[in-house]
């Protein structure tokens, strides 16, 4: 927090800072100030966020997270070199959003010079909440920030024969003791504190170069990154379940310390208007650290599911895993005819991933009777257990494109997948003595659609895809399903357009894991959108817009009923409405107004009930809804005063103890030097 109000203390001294700036040397405000050979603009909008609450504020601010107090809402910077002659740049761009307390905040600088070097750069915090008391017992919490930063370096931006570029990238995350996830022990499950603390480090360079009739393009990269993440249980804890095992004590450090090399180079070429090839191959490798670095750590004491007491249970660990992935693909293009296009295009994915982990536990305990306590044997356990996992894709897409007339196109298209997978495990060395099970699914599919346009204000597009697969990977992967999509767009007149469209998907997956038992899960979605924008004129526009989302899932699943083993249905419903609009008022050259008004509307399952005791029935019934307002009024030339109202009410049907609403109003200064 502290170092978001340092920040946003420098952006407002420099902005008063320019606004000084602007007063004393610029005759004609409207064009910027000018020093030397530089055009600068600055643009601010600088207030105050209240907040109105009531309900669950926990549920609050894992949907939004918007709270109290100054902000800088927004900031643009601008300078640039008047005959693009600049002496050290030609552009010099800061652009701000958010900082002095949002939930997420972004900055941009660009400075730039022409002919000799472009640098970007944008850094990005987000405080991510999570709290919800219908997920889990209400113990997944996370109360993390992260933040995102990209610096980018390219030479010689606009030489056309070769450029170079130079990047870097970091991505941290810090949680605090709020964070709380669920860990099995002792045959309980018990709630465990997981204040994330992880980061990584990208490191890029690489180069575009033209040579001969090819356009190349080449990128090396490594990555460094590691987690310190520490879980513990501080005080005593009895668990979730009945039982007698209880943690007085838990500390489980599990550091992770790895690199990841990665590797691109892409070439294209266009042979005399007619043929065009594309190629890409991606490769990426990594491999955590060997220890002391990765060296898993896990301390327990209290009372195991026999009643004994634990003195201690100490675990000891040293993992390691590499995982390797490539990915090559090829596109050839050939423009047979000006009606004609047809093209094909083949990848390969092949990933691997594997690793072991060499464990060692000494248990020490005692057991307490009403003869008094006795100690029990120290249990010493070495084990060893490798993974692996693999799979290799291919896939090839054939597909042409035909031009009947300029009214109407259509095209047609074949997509072969053929998917290999192979999953390893052992308990003993050597790696190579793992048990491996192979899997092979091949994927057939007719892609078919068309454009038209019957008249020059309406165009329809549609999309329709069926495809069959003989052995999907898992039980919700596609394997007979048929998607299809219409869409379309009508000009009534210069001011009023219409859009509406429909999206289809039907999916059926059987599995047979027992003869005669289906194990299977079918879904079917329908998506219906449509929209209206309306603009007469440049002081008023309209725009609404309706969406409805129908989903549909079956799947038959294995449960215990009163200690017996049931075959039953898990049956899933969504019926959600979703509604929006918003329009533009200018009432003088002084006065604008905005309105916005939006709606969410789940109805779920509705008043389906179970059929019988095998059934479940689940659903997420809820109504959000989200309107909004501002009022802007430009008090002198260059000063805009603004108020604005945002509305937030949160109702669920089944468990209203989430239930919120909130009253966001805020005021600003928009400064335009």
């Amino acid at each position: 927090m502290k170092n978001k109000i340092g920040f946003t203390i420098l952006i407002v001294l420099g902005i008063a800072l320019g606004a000084m700036l602007v007063r004393a040397q610029s005759p004609t405000p409207d064009a910027g100030l000018t020093l030397g050979d530089y055009t600068v603009t600055q643009d601010a909008e600088l207030g105050v966020r209240f907040l109105g609450f009531d309900g669950n504020f926990n549920k609050y601010r894992s949907d939004l997270n918007y709270g109290r107090g100054f902000r800088l809402f927004d900031y643009d910077f601008v300078a640039r070199s008047k005959d693009g002659n600049g002496k050290f740049f030609d552009l010099f761009q800061v652009n701000a959003l958010g900082w002095g307390g949002d939930p997420s905040e972004y900055l941009r600088i660009q400075v730039e010079k022409n002919k000799y070097y472009r640098f970007d750069s944008n850094i990005r915090s987000f405080d991510y909440f999570n709290d919800l008391t219908n997920l889990a017992l209400n113990q997944h919490l996370t109360d993390a920030n992260r933040r995102m930063g990209d610096f980018n370096l390219t030479l010689l931006p606009d030489n056309q024969r070769v450029k170079f570029y130079l990047g870097y990238t970091f991505d941290r995350s810090a949680g605090c003791c709020n964070s709380v996830t669920t860990y099995d022990y002792q045959r309980k499950e018990f709630p465990i504190l997981d204040p994330s603390r992880s980061i990584s480090h990208d490191l890029r360079l690489g180069f575009d170069a033209k040579v001969w009739v090819f356009d190349l393009s080449f990128m090396q990269g490594i990555r460094y990154f590691k987690d310190d993440t520490v879980y513990s249980v501080p005080s005593f804890e009895t668990g979730n379940e009945t039982g007698t095992s209880v943690i007085n004590f838990l500390n489980r450090e599990d550091p992770t310390r790895g690199r990841q090399p990665f590797t691109r180079f892409s070439a294209h070429t266009l042979i005399r208007k007619k043929l065009d090839f594309t190629g890409r191959f991606i490769y990426s490798s990594s491999r955590s650290s060997n220890p002391p670095f990765s060296t898993f750590t896990e301390q327990v004491t209290g009372v195991d599911a026999s009643a004994n007491n634990i003195l201690l249970d100490l675990w000891t660990g040293s993992p390691i895993s590499k995982r390797h992935n490539g990915i090559g693909d090829l596109g050839v293009t050939f423009f047979a005819t000006d009606r004609l296009t047809v093209s094909d295009t083949f990848q390969v994915n092949d990933f691997q991933n594997s690793g072991g982990l060499p464990l060692s536990e000494a248990l020490y305990r005692t057991r307490t009777t009403a003869f008094g306590t006795t100690v029990l044997p120290t249990l010493l356990v070495n084990s060893l257990s490798f993974r692996f996992l693999g799979y290799r894709l291919f896939t090839n897409t054939l597909e042409g494109d035909y031009k009947f007339s300029p009214w109407f196109s259509a095209h047609i298209g074949y997509r072969y997948n053929a998917l290999r997978t192979d999953v390893g495990a052992s308990n003993q060395p050597p790696v190579s003595s793992l048990s491996s099970d192979i899997e092979n699914d091949h994927t057939n599919s007719i892609i078919v659609g068309f454009k038209a346009r019957p008249v020059s204000a309406w165009t329809v597009y549609f999309d329709f895809e069926h495809g069959t697969a003989d052995n999907p990977f898992t039980r919700v992967s596609n394997y007979d399903y048929d998607n299809f999509r219409v869409r379309t767009t009508v000009k009534l007149t210069k001011s009023l357009r219409l859009n509406a469209s429909l999206v289809s998907k039907d999916n059926n997956n059987p599995s047979f894991i027992v003869p005669g038992q289906n194990l299977g899960v079918d879904t079917s979605g329908r998506i219906f959108s449509a929209s209206a924008d309306f603009t007469p004129n440049s002081k008023f526009t309209l725009t609404g817009g309706y969406t409805y989302d129908h989903l549909d899932s079956d799947a038959s699943i294995i449960f215990y009923l009163n200690g017996v083993q049931t075959n039953g249905d898990s049956l899933y419903f969504m019926r959600d409405h979703y509604f929006f609009a918003n329009t533009y008022i200018q009432f003088h050259p002084r006065v604008k107004l905005m309105l916005g008004y939006r709606i969410n509307k789940d109805n779920g399952q509705g008043d389906r009930t179970p059929a019988s005791t095998s059934q479940l029935i689940s659903s997420y019934p809820l109504q959000y809804q989200m309107p909004e307002g501002r009022l802007s009024v430009k008090v002198r030339e260059h000063i805009e005063w603004n108020a604005g109202l945002q509305y937030y009410d949160y109702k669920e049907r089944f468990v209203n103890t989430q239930n919120y609403r909130a009253t966001l109003p805020y005021t600003s200064l928009r400064f335009t030097f």
